[in-house]
């Protein structure tokens, strides 16, 4: 549905965004993902047009349109400040575009009513915006934007201003209503857990270039580079070497440990590399583990934070690792006592320097 070819977009002599390829398909709600100054909203203003690319081409369902305007482009954008008009009411905002385009009275109040049903506000047609509360006020923006039946809905952080709670309520609506439409949803945000609970694919961008693409289990599970792994979620990175390969397997050695870890990147023999563990992957005991991994640490602090407690612990070389672990399973650590970190070497992740 959407192409993007070598795409850059330069500002005061620097690319915000660096010779981006990308090809979004029809029905799918792929995320942008990444901090601030990556270059995801530049990426989706110039699918919008309200920014040129200062070189490559952008094709939407086939047809170039890099040069065209805005208004001409079958795509609409909610944004984070939702832009309702204040004194009109709530059927008159939505049916707006439509007016502009000329539609005839009985085709907008069908519309419109259709649109309002979907976002479940029928019955605020008359309301002001100012009655309204922050999450409804977003699904009238949303409304407005489908009640033109785009193929292309581009959403820039549009739940940025609402509480947590609505946040993560509103994040299913959304994902739901992109299934009920069926239309392309482009969606940029920097919260890793966002990107997680409502996209098809994830783009993870980092200095205006693409680090990874894929579904969501493979960004977390299965991040190909150190900058996604320590963005999306939490993760402890060790350091270490590479002493062997075997088939797909690789045996490393790190902190006076040697393990044998599935080849999840390409890596050489005698290779420096990182290894990833996320928090939730890890075990701790007061007692030596019968295990091929058993890092000795020292026991620093826990931390409660409801569903979890974070136990962080300080190895010989004074880097720290984070285990998160069920508040009913930890063992009464003192201060400064020895512990024990354990994983399964399946849930290693072997990433290059």
């Amino acid at each position: 549905m959407v192409q993007l070819e070598h795409v850059t977009k330069e500002f005061d002599d620097t690319n915000v965004v660096d010779d981006l390829n990308l090809d979004i398909k029809a029905g799918e709600f792929l995320t942008l993902l990444g901090p601030s100054g990556c270059g995801k909203t530049t990426t989706l203003r110039m699918i919008a047009g309200f920014e040129k690319p200062t070189s490559g081409k952008i094709l939407l369902n086939g047809q170039q349109v890099d040069e065209m305007e805005p208004y001409k482009r079958e795509v609409n954008t909610v944004f984070q400040s939702y832009s309702l008009f204040p004194h009109m009411n709530v059927f008159d905002n939505v049916a707006f575009g439509l007016k502009m385009k000329k539609v005839g009275k009985e085709e907008i109040k069908e519309r419109v009513t259709k649109a309002l049903k979907l976002v479940q506000l029928e019955e605020y047609g008359n309301r002001k915006p100012k009655q309204l509360s922050g999450g409804q006020q977003q699904r009238i923006a949303i409304a407005r934007a489908i009640v033109n039946n785009p193929k292309v809905l581009l959403l820039d952080e549009p739940l940025g201003a609402l509480d947590l709670k609505l946040r993560k309520q509103m994040q299913l609506e959304l994902k739901h209503l992109q299934q009920t439409l069926n239309i392309t949803f482009i969606y940029v945000t920097h919260d890793q857990e966002e990107a997680l609970t409502m996209s098809d694919r994830i783009v993870v961008m980092n200095k205006g270039k693409i680090e990874q693409i894929g579904l969501p289990v493979d960004i977390y599970e299965r991040p190909q580079t150190r900058f996604v792994a320590d963005f999306i979620g939490q993760t402890n990175i060790l350091e270490g070497s590479v002493t062997e390969i075997e088939g797909d397997m690789a045996r490393m050695e790190f902190s006076g440990q040697t393990i044998d870890i599935p080849k999840t990147n390409e890596v050489t023999q005698g290779e420096e590399v990182y290894i990833s563990v996320r928090p939730e992957k890890m075990k701790v005991s007061s007692t030596p583990f019968d295990s091929s991994i058993n890092l000795k640490a020292t026991f620093k602090e826990k931390i409660y934070v409801g569903s979890v407690t974070k136990i962080v612990v300080t190895m010989s070389n004074g880097k720290e690792l984070t285990i998160n672990e069920f508040p009913d399973k930890i063992e009464d650590f003192t201060e400064t006592s020895d512990i024990y970190v354990n994983w399964s070497p399946n849930n290693s992740v072997v990433l290059k320097k």
